[in-house]
């Protein structure tokens, strides 16, 4: 186990009042704050003092990331190599290309990898990456890392390794601040005002079907492109028929292998043989889709983390607004995951790397709230500042740019390219609501929190590297990827259902019934440091 149950216990007490209060309608990604400017309580920008150049090395285990350090043409890169003297060679890869430079025993002077993979256990292992806290102890002791992000992922040696993005540190929450989700179901509102669509039609399949097939049928294009009807992720569909995570002993259930999931590939695959869903659904990266949905392109989506800033920029009119969510055959409560407390990817230092005490300094840095602020919008007085109600207001120089052409503004501004150690709960608290973007941005986390649950006794039970269970966890995801995209793509229901058996029996060979109690394991003992008996909603409502 990667942490032990005292430090378990401290981090998940601290965490469950949280998850439990975003269950309501509450919770919202963007709450009124105080009018106390957020100028005067975000924390300082740490500038080093130390601003000798140096370069150092830093590999992101994304292979879509593909930044390239330019302090010449790009603001914020320019800030922060004037700021700190430190200019960056970023590189970027593959799962598999992290394990061949972790074999090799060459590693870059920083590392970005998922929190979840099996690599991160072997770096802890291995002594190619250091502890981050006695780093900080000896090269910059005001680096002021979160108790709970410390304790989460405190390694049974007693250190931690990692500096998790996107982390939801309690302790370090002001009025207001609240968790929210990235999954939900939206819809392009002057597609639906065209066609005579309402909110209310999408919440059932039937109903589902005949706005998809509307907006088929219109043949819509949007600046030269045909709109496509839907681009949905299999896990929110089967959500909102309300799978379960949990049995009524409460036991751990997966969810891959439930009858609401089935029912979701099918309705998937329904889609996908009616042209509603299309082939690269199953192959789209998060940029192409991206890419695809500032184009004008894209009806209808789930997943809230594709952003459509770009296109809204463009033309105002095109606002994606919430809708459903969509029903089962059961009429289950819809369960929707709220983004991970415990974060998304950990960021390492190598233990041999040099200028490590500059290298700790930058992360002070680039990890403090302003800088959040910063990696978001690009430089504050150039693309933002603070308004008198502590919200960002962004320049008219940044709004023109990026209306103009987003890509370009992205590399001359530098917004949303350095995420490795960011913090959202700054950016939560000051987001701008003067447009219909914002505020129906605001509206959806709000209208979808409702169907939130407390998730975090399910974020301890990926096994990390170096075990048996890690090694058949990979196999297992990998053999899932495939299994996926022939159910949705398959040509008939019939083999639909044959594709999910056959890969329940492929798994099974892996060794799956071994993982499964592993992880159920470390579910029950989660729920006992929570000082819970059950964790899904409907086994708490009992």
């Amino acid at each position: 186990m990667k942490k032990s149950m005292i430090s378990l216990g401290l981090v998940t007490t601290m965490f469950g009042t949280l998850l439990v209060a975003c269950s309501t309608d509450k919770g919202a990604e963007t709450s009124a704050s105080p009018k106390s400017s957020a100028a005067a309580t975000a924390t300082a920008t740490a500038k080093p003092d130390d601003k000798t150049p140096i370069k150092i090395t830093w590999f992101v285990d994304q292979e879509s990331y593909k930044k390239i350090w330019d302090p010449v043409n790009n603001l914020l890169d320019k800030k922060i190599t004037e700021d700190t003297g430190v200019s960056i060679e970023f590189t970027s890869g593959s799962d598999d290309k992290l394990s061949a430079l972790i074999a090799s025993g060459d590693i870059p002077d920083m590392i970005t990898v998922d929190k979840s993979v099996p690599q991160r256990g072997v770096l802890e292992k291995s002594g190619l990456v250091a502890p981050l806290d006695e780093l900080i102890k000896k090269y910059d002791p005001s680096f002021n890392v979160a108790k709970s992000m410390q304790d989460w992922f405190r390694n049974p040696d007693g250190h931690f390794y990692g500096y998790a993005n996107y982390f939801y540190a309690k302790e370090t929450f002001k009025p207001g601040d609240a968790i929210f989700s990235n999954q939900g179901l939206y819809a392009r509102k002057d597609i639906m005002d065209q066609l005579g669509i309402k909110p209310e039609d999408f919440s059932t399949k039937e109903g589902l079907v005949t706005v998809l097939k509307k907006v088929k049928d219109a043949k819509i294009k949007y600046n030269g492109f045909d709109v496509t009807p839907a681009y949905f992720d299999p896990w929110v569909i089967s959500g909102f028929f309300g799978n379960p995570r949990e049995d009524a002993q409460g036991n751990l259930v997966d969810r891959e292998r439930t009858p609401e999931a089935l029912e979701a590939y099918q309705f998937l695959n329904r889609l996908y043989r009616e042209g509603l869903l299309p082939e690269d659904s199953q192959t789209l990266t998060p940029t192409q889709l991206t890419e695809k949905v500032n184009n004008g392109a894209v009806f209808a989506l789930t997943n809230k983390a594709i952003k459509w800033d770009a296109l809204y920029a463009k033309d105002p009119k095109t606002v994606y607004v919430a809708v459903g969510p969509v029903k089962g055959d059961k009429g289950n409560q819809p369960a929707i995951d709220p983004v991970a407390a415990s974060g998304w990817t950990l960021t390492m230092v190598n233990s041999k790397a040099k200028n490590q005490d500059r290298i700790i300094k930058l992360m002070h840095y680039l990890s403090s709230d302003e800088m959040s602020l910063n990696v978001t919008y690009g430089p504050k007085g150039i693309t933002w500042d603070y308004d008198a109600d502590g919200k960002v207001k962004l320049t008219d120089e940044f709004i023109k740019a990026r209306s103009e052409d987003a890509a370009k503004a992205q590399l001359k501004y530098g917004n949303t390219t350095l995420n490795w150690l960011i913090n959202y709960a700054p950016i939560n608290r000051t987001l701008p609501l003067n447009g219909a973007m914002e505020i129906e941005k605001s509206k959806g986390n709000i209208y979808f929190s409702k169907y939130l649950y407390d998730a975090l006794p399910f974020e301890s039970i990926s096994p990390l590297g170096g075990t048996e269970e890690a090694g058949i966890n990979a196999k297992r995801d990998e053999l899932r990827i495939k299994t996926r995209a022939k159910m949705i793509l398959a040509k008939t229901p019939e083999d639909v259902e044959k594709f999910y058996k056959d890969g329940i029996e492929a798994e099974e060979k892996l060794g799956s019934k071994k993982l499964e109690d592993y992880q159920n394991k470390k579910f029950q003992e989660a729920k006992k440091a929570l000082g819970i008996q059950f964790a899904w909603p409907a086994n708490v409502k009992k």
